[in-house]
């Protein structure tokens, strides 16, 4: 039974140590004929630098390493390049910035090659090493991570750095143009594409296949691929978790598959399967290696119902790319891998974005929530559960108590921060009921005006308004508006809820509840 490859990203490790390798070099062989210059952005831990490191041993022309692959025979690894690679992981530039790192990267490399560089700085220098290395014969330039320097630096009081670390990328990225005939390949990978007016706007000659048909299987597992490569560990886990096999692939898709580039392709997230397998039973793993602080910081910040960000279709350019100073959310929910392409409409050129599966969606959501009340996720869940069963039985006085206990932990400080106070708050029992699996909708809209929320359970239909200051005010508007008159013809009972928000107190100040008569 061949191992798994959990963590590895280099190739030659799954040879030396019997590991199971998912064979891409058909993909990558289209890759490598079809072009010379292409970025490609996928999420942290979906096999970026494995990709990359596949590329450096096909150039380097290590044809043992393929021996099992479907490119063995079909590339001519004797013709040999040299390959420049830099992985911005394995720089350290928060201890030295990424000037002196980058500085330091290219003499040694230099160095190995026993090439001495005129140039003074560290821009002049890789393409000093490009044209030496590249008058004998041309290189291969592959870059994992590029955007590592600037967004690890996003939050407010680092932005300074970050804006800097651009600067430093821009310049480094300058004249690569003017080395076409000293290159063979360039490729370049990352989580984000920061926008023309910076870093690409000196590679503007790049091929984005981010959301090309072609690689959009470049990494991450298909479906066949699982079956065909982990069949023992599937029929492991069966009778680990008592399920049969179908019943195991049902879940696991539900679970770990959902993320596409092109609307019709799904992929699994290799490093959740992978965990799954190694360690017999689900978790929430692929969320676990980086939990996205800055990203629900950002989204308080700016006062975003999280309803905003569920079944949303937007236009290509609004997730493509995004500027450090007026960084989408879109965007960085999906280029971080937090929301995905569920369908695409050619004719209308709009694309549908929704959390992936399981994983991502619940994992986001809890953590938020436990962001936005600032409590411990094990008493967030018990609160949550409670709340969820008094709604389900209308015991509307037990539904407020548990609500009122999601908001008293509001930080003042935090509160200061907050722009859009109906909205927070909104966003916390969107949160709460959604985490649940309870039906809730927000901000439809009506001829009459926009409608807060409505909730649908069993027995009974809400249809929520919100107001800082009095409840009075959101029932009235309820009332006067006819929010209700959708739901009218629906068998179940309707009740028209107002809720009243205090400001200062930071939490709900009364709420008026009226049986809608039919």
């Amino acid at each position: 039974m061949k191992k798994l490859g959990l963590g590895i990203q280099e190739l030659s490790k799954f040879k030396e140590n019997n590991l199971i390798y998912i064979d891409k070099t058909k993909i990558i062989h289209k890759l490598i004929t079809s072009g010379t210059y292409y970025f490609l952005s996928r999420p942290r831990r979906f096999g970026k630098s494995l990709l990359v490191n596949t590329l450096e041993e096909i150039y380097s022309g290590n044809k043992e390493l393929f021996t099992d692959t479907w490119i063995y025979d079909k590339w001519n690894f004797e013709d040999k390049y040299t390959v420049i690679k830099i992985s911005f992981t394995e720089l350290s530039y928060y201890k030295q910035g990424l000037e002196q790192a980058l500085e330091l990267f290219l003499d040694e490399y230099a160095r190995k090659l026993n090439i001495k560089f005129i140039q003074p700085d560290y821009s002049g220098k890789f393409l000093e090493l490009i044209e030496k290395l590249g008058k004998k014969k041309q290189v291969v330039i592959l870059i994992d991570e590029y955007d590592k320097p600037i967004i690890d630096f996003l939050e407010k009081d680092e932005l300074e750095t970050a804006e800097k670390n651009r600067r430093i990328l821009k310049n480094f990225y300058a004249g690569i143009k003017d080395m076409d005939k000293y290159i063979k390949f360039f490729f370049i990978t990352g989580v984000s594409k920061f926008s023309q007016v910076s870093i690409f706007s000196d590679l503007n000659h790049l091929t984005d296949i981010t959301t090309a048909k072609d690689f959009s299987e470049i990494v991450g597992y298909t479906e066949k691929e699982i079956k065909d490569n982990y069949n023992e560990y599937l029929t492991q886990l069966t009778e680990n978790l008592e399920l049969s096999k179908a019943d195991l692939l049902k879940k696991i898709k539900l679970w770990y598959n959902g993320y596409s580039w092109d609307g019709k392709k799904f992929l699994y997230n290799p490093f959740s399967v992978l965990s799954l397998f190694f360690n017999k039973d689900f978790g929430n793993y692929w969320f676990e290696t980086g939990t996205p602080t800055f990203l629900v910081k950002k989204i308080k910040e700016n006062g975003e119902p999280f309803s905003n960000f569920e079944k949303i279709n937007v236009s290509k350019t609004s997730f493509n790319k995004y500027d450090i100073d007026n960084l989408n959310t879109t965007a960085l929910l999906f280029q971080t891998g937090y929301l995905t392409i569920k369908e695409y409409d050619p004719k209308r050129n709009k694309y549908l974005l929704d959390y992936p599966n399981k994983e991502v969606r619940d994992s986001l959501l809890l953590f938020s929530l436990n962001s936005y009340t600032n409590k411990e996720p094990a008493l967030v869940e018990t609160i949550v559960d409670r709340l969820t069963a008094a709604l389900e039985e209308t015991r509307i006085d037990d539904f407020m108590i548990e609500l009122k206990a999601l908001f008293e932990s509001i930080p003042y400080k935090e509160s200061e921060h907050i722009h859009n106070y109906e909205g927070y708050y909104h966003s916390i029992i969107y949160i709460a009921l959604k985490i649940m699996g309870i039906y809730i909708e927000c901000e439809i809209m009506s001829s009459r005006g926009i409608t807060d929320a409505v909730i649908k359970t069993k027995k009974n239909i809400f249809v929520l308004e919100f107001k800082m200051g009095d409840a009075e005010t959101a029932i009235k508007q309820i009332k006067d508006k006819k929010y209700y008159e959708p739901y009218v013809a629906d068998k179940r009972e309707i009740i028209l809820f107002g809720i009243g928000f205090d400001k200062e107190e930071r939490n709900i100040k009364n709420y008026i509840t009226e049986t809608l008569n039919k």
